[in-house]
This record gives C-alpha cells, structure tokens and sequence, in this order.
C-alpha cells in the first residue's frame, strides 16, 4: 500500500482532461460512487483490523495493488431521478482526488474517529470537561484538513508541501493520542476498549503517512538526481 503513482508525468491523473462536460446532476451521481468507495473500506478494514498488515490486506482487497487501479465495477449506471445522466462506461470516468487511496483511506478512518468520538459523548457521564472535548475534536479535524492538503500536494507534484503538511497532521496525531489519556468513564472496560479501537485508526493513519512521507522523499531526490542544476 505504498505505491500511489507519484509521478503526476505517468499517473492516471493527467490522463483524462480537466475539462468535462458534465453536469451538476451527473457530478452528484460520481461523488455518490466515490463515496462507496471509502464505506467499502471501512467495511473491509474493520473486518480484518486485527490481522497483522491489515492495512495492506485492505489494499488488496480494494484492488489498489494492480496497474490499472479502478474502484468502479464495470457496467456501473449513474442514475439520478432529476435528468438522464446515465453514464454506461466505468473506464471512461474521471480519475479525481475522491479515488485517490490516501484520500479513501483517510475519509474512511476519520469517519470512524468523528462517529466514535461521537458516541463516546452521547454515552459518557458529565465529568469529561468542555475543553477536552472541543480540543479532541479539533484534532481530528486539523489533522484530516492538513493531509486533504497534502494530498492536493501530490496531485500536483508539490511533494515538499505534501511533506509538511503531514507533519502538521502527524503532530495533530499525537496530540489526539495525548488527549485519549485524560479521558475518563464511569465503565473503566468501555473507556480501555474506546480508547483501544481509536488508537488503531490513530497509529494506521500514522503509519500511512509515514510510507507517503518516504515516498515523497524518493520521488524529491530521484527528481534532483534527473536534474544536477
């Protein structure tokens, strides 16, 4: 789950035009697909988070280890009550940042963080203090608004930037796991096992923007070594 085509020359993602025809309609039927994708990992991911390289496991099963990395199935019909916008050719579908793997996987795992966060709140005795819980949430949603960035880094070949905003993220990281420690319950079990579930997600989310971050220092220095000026 480390090779994300970063040479924005050879991707998928020039190679269809950033001019389309579509329509209103028609790009809310492709952002409903492109959302299928990432309740389609978390589905995955949360079936087989105990394995060892879980994380590549879901990968393969996503089909992202192949050449020609399509999350669509083929005859997929984009249907909309409001206009005809049926689309016939799955191949044919635009290569945007919602198909993007690190976006998938991040959407996804921060889904579970924001909907668990949540639940904790609802379930939990009064004594856990405002602060805590807005600064938590905070967190997350720095932490997740830095690697979009970073991730329309790539898309651009901008991987410096890339870099430093998942070191933004990478700290928002810590922080969140910092802030799991001062949480309190009065079910010690359901506190160990919350906090258990969400540093899975934290420490996977942190291990997949280390293996960015190491691409991102390749492909840097492969383009220095092409270039000696």
């Amino acid at each position: 789950m480390t090779d994300y085509n970063f040479d924005s020359e050879e991707s998928n993602w020039d190679h269809f035009s950033n001019e389309s025809n579509w329509n209103e309609a028609q790009w809310r039927n492709y952002l409903r697909i492109t959302e299928k994708d990432s309740v389609r990992f978390l589905s995955i991911y949360n079936s087989i988070k105990d394995k060892s390289n879980h994380l590549d496991e879901a990968a393969s099963l996503m089909g992202w280890d192949g050449e020609d990395i399509s999350l669509i199935e083929e005859g997929t019909i984009f249907e909309d009550t409001d206009e005809d916008t049926n689309i016939n050719d799955a191949s044919n579908l635009p290569y945007t940042l919602h198909k993007h793997p690190v976006f998938i996987v991040t959407k996804a795992l921060y889904k579970y963080l924001n909907q668990s966060w949540s639940h904790f709140l609802k379930n939990n005795n009064p004594s856990i203090s405002p602060k805590l819980c807005w600064d938590f949430a905070q967190t997350l949603h720095i932490g997740e608004f830095n690697v979009l960035l970073a991730i329309q880094a790539l898309d651009l070949g901008d991987y410096g930037l890339a870099i430093c905003h998942l070191k933004n993220s990478l700290a928002e990281l810590n922080q969140s796991l910092k802030l799991l420690n001062d949480l309190s319950h009065d079910d010690k079990e359901f506190l160990k096992a919350f906090t258990q579930e969400l540093r899975i997600r934290i420490f996977d989310l942190r291990e997949l923007w280390i293996r960015v971050m190491n691409d991102c220092r390749h492909e840097s220095q492969r383009r220095s070594d092409k270039d000696p000026d």
